[in-house]
């Protein structure tokens, strides 16, 4: 995957985390029961996989917040595949802890409930997602937590 570190200056310090036969960091091991916690999210609620049905090329882990879900994904999918996806819109370019993200909403999302932030690592593409509780009041708009969110994820992963 070092194509997708093409055009960085600068060194990626983090932790390698195990990784999966086609080289995909496992998404479970990256955040800490402290660092959920810190996030707001319940370490308790850990869940591997959409639905415990694993989708090839995404390795997914998500948890539960009295105000959000938070995902966390290491997919073999490139920035640049996660351009093209028909399925995304209102992609804005930014940095987040010194590394390049690309911040995006669902096409089917038309309440803009949930906000997803995608980044490369040496491992794979990394992509944090927030979906907003239905009915329940928000302190925080789905992508400035996203943000909040990726500068704990983003130090973590080299």
């Amino acid at each position: 995957m070092v194509a997708l570190l093409g055009g960085c200056s600068s060194t990626v310090v983090g932790e390698a985390y195990p990784v999966d036969s086609i080289g995909m960091f496992d998404p479970c091991a990256v955040l800490s029961h402290d660092d959920l916690l810190n996030l707001g999210v319940d370490p308790g609620t850990q869940e591997a996989d959409l639905f415990n049905t694993h989708i090839d090329g995404f390795n997914v882990c998500s948890w539960f917040g009295p105000e959000y879900y938070l995902g966390l994904t290491s997919t073999k999918y490139t920035l640049d595949d996660v351009k093209a996806n028909p399925e995304y819109r209102d992609f804005s370019s930014g940095s987040v802890a010194g590394r390049e993200v690309l911040i995006f909403l669902d096409v089917a999302d038309v309440e803009s409930a949930a906000c997803n932030l995608v980044f490369a690592t040496v491992q794979s593409t990394a992509m944090i997602r927030i979906d907003k509780k239905f009915g329940e009041p928000q302190e925080e708009e789905p992508c400035a937590l996203v943000e909040r969110v990726a500068q704990t994820v983003i130090r973590l992963l080299p």
